[in-house]
């Protein structure tokens, strides 16, 4: 069960025994408002359930086009907002996403909140204030959005703005895991990898990861390549691990570029490809991994 918590001055939770979530409403869209909802919207508001994007397939120019051209059409223009400003969130253009968020935030749209506390406890975009950013989580989660209880979790097993409460972390991690929240399975695969908080298991761990990869969390495909290609909580599989790798770069995560481009120059579960690999390490090298601008120094050299 999930124990509710109200922040106090932004410093510590204190628990109750029985939640309170609040159940947002399906907000009613023109035409134009509708456009800006399909670029850039969370499966996790509701209405947006079934037609709601993942964030590695935004598309920022077309969410800005389609959202500033329904500002003002109708009664949703906080809302747009904050698809706006996941959009920029997605992009990296963090400061135009704590603009948009914060706007999104003052008239308390979930999204908004959440994005704003993710920024704010990050340093993202504006300047560093954990406590603040817990709060806007904390207002997030008694919203009852789902990514709101992941989020704040991480900063409960961090100390970020409040105060450590590992009990309380897993309680929101294990809802939002069961929500069909992806990264919230992932980090419950790391503690139990890790045994941090919970007692190391491999089996668990792989079980939650291809829980976390189910629901589309490219960091879980990066942690399940990395169990394939060294024989965790299984036999080593280099195919399974090049899928998992592919996988997780074509989702945008930067982490599998290095370990994927490896596989390709040994050959190993995939045909030799020294032109594929290249081209991996040279994007790994720009995001500035000095082990891939080593192996392209040492291709070059050869």
């Amino acid at each position: 069960m999930i124990r509710a918590s109200f922040l106090v001055l932004g410093l510590s939770l204190c628990s109750i025994a029985t939640p309170v979530l609040a159940t947002e409403t399906v907000p009613v869209l023109n035409a134009l408002e509708a456009a800006c909802a399909a670029q850039a919207a969370s499966s996790f508001e509701p209405g947006f359930e079934t037609t709601g994007r993942p964030v590695s397939m935004l598309d920022l120019d077309a969410t800005v086009d389609a959202c500033w051209a329904a500002m003002g059409s109708g009664e949703n223009d906080f809302r747009m907002n904050a698809w706006m400003a996941r959009a920029y969130y997605a992009a990296g253009q963090y400061a135009d996403a704590y603009y948009f968020a914060d706007r999104a935030a003052q008239n308390d749209v979930p999204l908004g909140l959440y994005l704003a506390g993710v920024l704010y406890s990050s340093g993202q975009g504006v300047q560093s204030d954990p406590a603040k950013g817990a709060q806007l989580l904390m207002t997030a989660v008694e919203a009852g959005f789902t990514p709101a209880f992941h989020a704040l979790a991480i900063s409960l097993i961090n100390g970020t703005g409040v105060a450590v409460d590992t009990d309380l972390a897993l309680d929101f991690l294990h809802f939002a895991a069961d929500e069909g929240f992806g990264p919230a399975a992932t980090t419950l695969g790391q503690m139990y990898f890790a045994g941090v908080g919970l007692p190391k298991d491999d089996l668990e761990a792989h079980r939650l990861m291809r829980l976390g990869a189910h629901f589309g969390d490219a960091e879980a495909f990066y942690e399940l390549g990395h169990y394939a290609q060294d024989g965790i909580a299984g036999p080593v599989d280099d195919e399974a691990a090049v899928f998992n790798y592919f996988t997780a770069v074509d989702m945008g995560n930067n982490d599998a570029l290095l370990p994927l481009a490896k596989l390709i120059l040994a050959g190993r579960g995939t045909e030799m490809d020294p032109v594929m690999a290249r081209e991996l390490l040279k994007r790994a090298a720009s995001l500035g991994n000095t082990e891939a601008q080593s192996l392209l120094d040492q291709l070059a050299r050869s």
